[in-house]
């Protein structure tokens, strides 16, 4: 299962919707941040789904609106929810950083500091986003701090930009950018990766 299957069967699971009141409902609680999931996408996984049995549709009519339908959650799909949101919990997710910071030294340092220097900016501007939605967030809540998942996405932002300002720092000073010689040599800074291993 991928991670549109999820935040669908996810929020099928949570009340009956229809492909729209799934399209609204993500663009509401920003889950399209997490997995970008065009109108196409919904529209064509909710028949995947329907096909293998993990929801069921049923034709609606609200008013003198046009039929819709709307979908509801299966054994299958609830089982396979289930999984997923386990694997997702405790699984580490693959990570397209890494990759870029693992193939430093095949751009130009100067271009790579601009690049990171834009998205520290981003950075700074989601975590005052975020750090305004925790602030204006009614009290109490499950979680001390505050909204649990919004204090999660400012603090894993955080860490983020940690370590963009540090590979800044590192692109910077000539000495280190110039022992960016080859594939994760930003882990140990020697040309000779086996040495360190």
């Amino acid at each position: 299962m991928n991670r549109y299957d999820l935040v669908l069967l996810g929020l099928i699971k949570e009340k009956e919707r229809s492909g729209y009141d799934i399209m609204t409902e993500i663009k509401n609680r920003e889950l399209d941040r997490w997995a970008k999931i065009s109108t196409s996408t919904i529209y064509n996984r909710l028949t995947r789904l329907e096909k293998n049995g993990s929801i069921e549709g049923h034709a609606e009519r609200d008013g003198n609106r046009p039929e819709r339908t709307v979908y509801r959650i299966l054994e299958k799909g609830s089982e396979l929810l289930k999984k997923e949101v386990l694997r997702h919990l405790t699984g580490f997710n693959d990570d397209p950083r890494t990759l870029g910071y693992a193939f430093l030294y095949a751009v130009d340092p100067i271009d790579t500091i601009r690049v990171l220097e834009v998205h520290e900016k981003k950075l700074l501007e989601e975590i005052s986003r975020l750090q305004k939605m925790i602030d204006d967030e009614p009290r109490p809540t499950l979680y001390p701090e505050g909204p649990f998942l919004n204090c999660m996405s400012r603090d894993h932002i955080m860490v983020e930009l940690k370590y963009t300002r540090a590979a800044i720092s590192i692109l910077r000073d000539p000495q280190k950018s110039k022992k960016l010689g080859g594939y994760f040599y930003i882990n140990f800074g020697s040309r000779d990766f086996n040495k360190n291993i």
